[in-house]
């Protein structure tokens, strides 16, 4: 009768084997064992070293079932135990898995083999797994191997014979150098001299070393220039936030006591030649009717000029910016703003009957803006061609009469040494068709930034003017009037070490249109963005009150044949301001427009129609005027 074979778990096999080595064996099963044993090594030495073919690799049935009083085992090999025992399996199966069959269906399958080959698979198992294991207590209840918890993987394999060569250190790992020395040994064999590559390795990380020395010896180097272009850019900003949103004003006393000037000379700028007008002739206002500018001498005395000096110098020095946008060194707009000195300079009848005669039709004369500029020897602030109505605050397709400039320079300037301003005579009436005599001219360019042609260009320049100015001296010009800076000559450098300081006032009428987004791609002046600004279309003598012909305190053109007060000026100084939240979106409109818009947009554009030779792409954007508002009571 055949013996039905007793199916066990993996574990129970195990313990089996234990129970069967305690007992006495004769010598046949000795020698059987042992004959298992050596066949079993034997064909898994062949198997690593695929050396000889598998139908040699078979073991003796007979010997692995003739033993004394034999105990045949089945194990039901389930999927984790096969991973272990699928090489033993096949090194000892000697093709009889079929003397069991599974049944149909079944995933799994017996195999039999005696306890010598079960001795023998234990000891291989736990052999190959010792190499790449280390003794652990603690190890979890699922361990396959119960009498053999504690077995844990380690992370650290014992290094290959090729990988040994590149140990140079004997430390049984590799570093990161003979790990990339290893690397280099693509077909395994250990050729390249390890000592050699490793050397390599380290002087090339040493060269790296070095070139992130040599980059902060660099950045040593420009160190001053970025923390002067970090300044710069931190002075601006916070001068700009200064002046239009925390509204600071100086006031006479504040000057008083700085001791910039005297109450005497505050007092001779509020009355300049103590009162007097100035003597305006035919001659000057045909000049300019003529010309779009004209030169009016001795406007100021010697000692007016002095002084008029002294404050602006100490409101650069106080709220001024770098200049971001042109070669100046330093610029203040919006001056007046900020200063009662200078608000009331402007606030007298020597000045607003002048401008009023002269320049716009017996119109009453509104402040707008002013600005200073401080210019470098040897450099022009704007050396462009420019017209300056394009940057004022209302519409441009209207008589030059309804808008003028009075500009003054700190230093005598002309033609010779340079220093000063130029004018094309006539351009005044080439802007538009509104005047008598007004027509479109072929150089005209509504936009700021295009260039102008080389015969505009040369026509211009044999055209222009560069008057003669003595600090005593004044020059008005319409807000039409083409004009740029002129370089000073080196060999004749100005006076002042800082550079010439050139003051403007600009001038709207009583009948300007206002409106606060003058072009596309350039920012519309600050003080259009104050808070208690008119609104678009409204004129500039809508601040008069109708029944009682005064000023509205809160307006910000204030006309300029009334004065006011100091007092006037710090209590409504608020609503010449901006909040925090249109201060931020003016400062980044103005980057988008400027920086990104026209600039950025401009190179691209360029580079693109340069390759191309023609004109392929046009999306830069235009500082080209916007369209006018319309006027409304």
């Amino acid at each position: 009768m055949a013996i039905k074979p007793k199916k066990l778990s993996l574990s129970k096999i195990l313990k089996n084997k234990k129970k069967q080595s305690s007992f006495p064996t004769t010598g046949q099963q000795k020698r059987d064992s042992d004959t298992s044993r050596s066949t079993a090594e034997a064909a898994v030495n062949a198997n690593d070293n695929d050396a000889t073919p598998p139908s040699q690799l078979k073991l003796n049935a007979a010997a692995a079932t003739t033993v004394e009083e034999p105990q045949v085992v089945s194990t039901s090999v389930t999927r984790e135990d096969n991973a272990v025992l699928k090489p033993i399996i096949r090194a000892t199966s000697n093709g009889d898995e079929s003397s069991t069959p599974p049944r149909p269906g079944s995933t799994r399958r017996s195999v039999h083999f005696s306890p010598a080959v079960v001795n023998f698979s234990f000891t291989a198992a736990a052999a190959a797994a010792s190499e790449e294991t280390t003794l652990n207590n603690n190890d979890n209840n699922d361990d396959p191997f119960p009498d053999h918890q504690g077995l844990k993987t380690t992370s650290r394999r014992k290094l290959s014979v090729c990988s040994s060569k590149y140990d140079i250190d004997g430390d049984g790992q590799l570093d990161k150098f003979e790990q990339l020395a290893r690397s280099l040994d693509s077909n395994g064999r250990g050729s390249i001299d390890p000592i050699t590559v490793v050397k390599l390795l380290k002087e090339q990380d040493k060269l790296k070393k070095q070139q992130w020395l040599l980059l902060f010896g660099n950045i040593i180097q420009w160190l001053p220039l970025i923390v002067g272009a970090v300044y710069t850019f931190f002075k601006f900003t916070e001068r700009q936030y200064q002046q239009n949103v925390g509204g600071k004003i100086l006031t006479s006393m504040d000057y008083i006591k700085e001791g910039i000037v005297t109450s005497e000379e505050i007092e001779s700028l509020w009355e300049l030649s103590r009162g007097r007008a100035y003597p305006l002739t035919n001659e000057h206002k045909r000049d300019y009717l003529r010309d779009g500018f004209v030169v009016l001498p001795n406007f100021l005395t010697g000692e007016e000029s002095q002084a008029l000096d002294k404050v602006v110098t100490h409101n650069l020095n106080e709220m001024a910016f770098p200049d971001l946008l042109t070669k100046c060194s330093r610029k203040f707009h919006g001056e007046h703003y900020h200063s009662t000195v200078t608000h009331r300079f402007w606030q007298q009848p020597r000045i607003a009957d002048m401008l009023s005669t002269l320049a716009l039709d017996e119109d009453t004369a509104y402040m707008v803006t002013s600005e200073i500029l401080e210019m470098p020897s040897g450099v022009a602030c704007i050396p462009q061609w420019h017209w300056d109505f394009l940057t004022f605050p209302q519409n441009y397709n209207a008589s030059f009469t309804t808008g003028t400039q009075i500009w003054w320079s700190s230093e005598e300037v002309d033609g010779n040494v340079g220093g000063g301003l130029a004018f094309l005579p006539g351009s005044h009436k080439w802007a538009n068709e509104v005047d008598d005599g007004a027509a479109l001219h072929p150089c005209f360019a509504m936009n700021l930034f295009d260039k102008m042609s080389a015969d505009c260009t040369q026509l211009l320049d044999r055209e222009m003017v560069v008057p003669k100015l003595s600090p005593t001296d004044i020059v008005v010009f319409s807000r039409f009037t083409l004009h740029r800076s002129v370089a000073r000559n080196p060999s004749v450098p100005f006076k002042s070490p800082t550079g010439r300081r050139g003051y403007t006032l600009r001038v709207g009428s009583a009948r300007s249109i206002f409106k606060q987004d003058t072009m596309q791609c350039f920012p519309s002046h600050p003080s259009s963005n104050f808070e208690r600004q008119l609104k678009e279309g409204k004129r500039y003598d809508s601040v008069i009150d109708p029944k009682t012909g005064i000023p509205n305190p809160h307006a910000i053109y204030r006309p300029m044949n009334v004065r006011d007060s100091e007092e006037l000026m710090i209590q409504e100084g608020n609503g010449r301001t901006m909040s925090t939240t249109t201060f931020l979106h003016y400062s980044a409109q103005s980057i988008i427009r400027q920086k990104i818009k026209w600039k950025l947009a401009k190179y691209v554009e360029d580079a693109v129609n340069v390759v191309a030779q023609r004109k392929l792409l046009d999306m830069s954007c235009k500082a080209a005027p916007t369209p006018d508002v319309r006027a409304y009571d």
